[in-house]
């Protein structure tokens, strides 16, 4: 009975006193460092946050604003990139210190708040808690910062589950109270052999004993069940929720997986995340950086102010608006550019390349949209935002072939794969065609009315001014052109090109004439006895068919826009 006594208090104590807690805590005071006491950037990495498995209880203290991002581990790294940082990269063996390591460097610092990179991001005052775990499949990390400038927060917590299971707890209470129970059924029944006629009080005193025996038992076995229970189900998101951020000016977290609207020419996208193909941006970020291009590009047409347009237009598309804000100021009647919208997302692309500069395509029509557009979205560096680069207007009567699934891996643009030419060829091609729309290259392409306004506009200008020679040249910009395979073997490529229009007078006493206000705006008159130089941005779409053979290449969409007029 002695030995039960033991097993059973030991089982006890075990599920109790002797249990350890349901959570462990491993904590940084950047103080206490050698090195990096001040630096502006810290970097929880993903080796950190998955060293003890399930959902991470995060603790950041620090004087004045706290800032804290959640992205892909490569992603996070590469924003940082050689700026001065702390990494944090996992705790000691108990987990009860976080282990950080400062990597100097000489790039400058930024602030990393709204960085299109980040899945998630929160801001606070003095601390903030936030419940993490990981989004989907993947390497993920976290960066802790002020404004970017300023040390980065002092102290930082991560708490995880603990295995605080007790695997003899149980086994050794049960021995321990059948001992018990034998001992005294042994006990009662020797008595009742050594006094026969005992009264019922030494049953009384047996049963009283079997009874505390059993209660004892039974209250350790529910004690021991309750920090488990807290553990798996109080302080655990569900694996779906987003993380959330609590502190004295924090908001709701930004959700990580959210679904766009696709149109019915869009494949549906399987929901499962191919790690080996991570798309650059999510559903959630695709949508919040096509709704701040549109935002952007809304404000810099009301107010018809270029600068307004730098934080989110770049490129041809930047070009173009500013040459046509600068044209309407001196000729108001000029037609503006057409908006672009975000209200019908017809279908979207968004490479898997997840080095820079990184593509994203929106197919959109609004309201003021009569047709589609084919926007082209860029992110040259890790802290650059996208940027609208290209915007092409799909053509009467075409087609939009798109991959099978919205995340997709971009094509080398000199291969071929399984098409009769290259992209970039294909692109070059498209140049020589509209610079002699009757030449050779015309039969590698289907009918197209881009192609044939091009003609037109030339064969014009040649008739209507016969005092002067003009030259007509299509350049492609290579570090513009895009191309994906389609979800038929096709392969869709996007691109733009400068096109120049020369104009020489013939004689010394010829005069050259502009007649275009547009033209007349930008070159700041309207005759010349020299001659003039137009500058254009051509931006094309084209479906090169699958197969070896030589099958027409087909311009899907197209958009011509004049930037620049000068005399010579």
């Amino acid at each position: 009975m002695v030995l039960g006594v033991l097993l059973l208090a030991s089982g006890i104590a075990q599920r109790t006193i002797w249990q350890p807690p349901a959570t462990v805590t491993a904590q940084l005071d950047t103080a206490s460092l050698s090195s990096g006491q001040n630096a502006p950037l810290t970097m929880v990495k993903s080796s950190a946050l998955s060293q003890r498995t399930g959902p991470v209880q995060i603790k950041v203290e620090g004087s004045g604003q706290i800032f804290l991002a959640q992205g892909r581990a490569d992603d996070v790294a590469a924003w940082v990139g050689k700026t001065p940082h702390l990494e944090v990269a996992g705790a000691n063996d108990d987990f009860s210190a976080l282990n950080a390591n400062f990597v100097d460097g000489q790039e400058k610092s930024a602030n990393p708040a709204g960085s299109d990179l980040w899945t998630a991001e929160q801001t606070s005052n003095g601390q903030l808690n936030y419940d993490w775990q990981s989004p989907s499949e993947g390497d993920w990390s976290l960066l802790l910062a002020s404004d970017g400038s300023s040390a980065a927060p002092q102290k930082i917590s991560l708490t995880v589950p603990n295995d605080n299971s007790t695997p003899w707890a149980i086994p050794n209470m049960v021995i321990g109270a059948v001992l018990i129970l034998l001992g005294l059924a042994l006990w009662w029944f020797l008595r009742r052999m050594s006094k026969p006629k005992t009264g019922s009080s030494g049953r009384r005193a047996a049963g009283a004993a079997t009874a505390l025996v059993i209660g004892l038992t039974v209250v350790a076995l529910g004690q021991g069940n309750i920090p488990s229970a807290a553990a798996d189900e109080s302080n655990s998101p569900s694996p779906s929720s987003s993380p959330s951020v609590t502190g004295s000016e924090s908001a709701a977290p930004t959700s990580t997986e959210a679904t766009s609207s696709e149109a019915s020419n869009t494949a549906e996208s399987t929901g499962t995340e191919d790690s080996s193909a991570v798309p650059v941006l999510n559903d959630d970020q695709f949508s919040r950086v096509l709704s701040m291009v549109v935002k952007t590009v809304a404000s810099g047409d009301a107010g018809k102010n270029a600068k307004l347009l730098s934080p989110r237009v770049d490129g041809p598309a930047l070009q173009e608006r500013t040459a046509n804000y600068k044209i309407r100021a001196a000729a108001p009647d000029y037609p503006a550019r057409e908006p672009v919208a975000d209200t019908a997302l017809k279908s979207k692309i968004v490479s898997t390349d997840r080095q820079w500069p990184r593509t994203a395509i929106a197919v959109t029509q609004g309201s003021s949209n009569l047709v589609p557009q084919v926007l082209t979205l860029v992110q040259k560096t890790p802290r650059d935002n996208y940027k609208l680069t290209q915007t092409a207007r799909l053509l009467p009567g075409q087609l939009l072939e798109v991959p099978s699934q919205p995340q997709a891996a971009p094509l080398a643009n000199d291969a071929k794969d399984g098409t009769s030419i290259s992209p970039i060829a294909a692109m070059n091609s498209f140049a020589e065609l509209l610079g002699n729309p009757d030449g050779k290259a015309k039969s590698n392409f289907a009918s197209s009315i881009f192609v044939n306004d091009g003609k037109d506009l030339q064969n014009k200008l040649v008739s209507d001014s016969k005092d002067a020679t003009f030259s007509f040249k299509h350049v492609v910009l290579p570090e513009t052109v895009t191309a994906f395979r389609t979800s038929n073997g096709g392969t869709l490529v996007m691109g733009s090109l400068d096109f120049t229009i020369a104009a020489t007078a013939k004689t010394a006493n010829a005069t050259l004439t502009l007649t275009d206000s547009g033209t007349k705006a930008l070159a700041g008159g309207d005759t010349t006895q020299k001659g003039y130089t137009l500058n254009f941005t051509e931006r094309a779409v084209l479906y090169i068919p699958a197969g070896s053979d030589s099958k027409p290449v087909t311009v899907v969409a197209a958009e011509r826009g004049l930037i620049a007029a000068s005399f010579k």
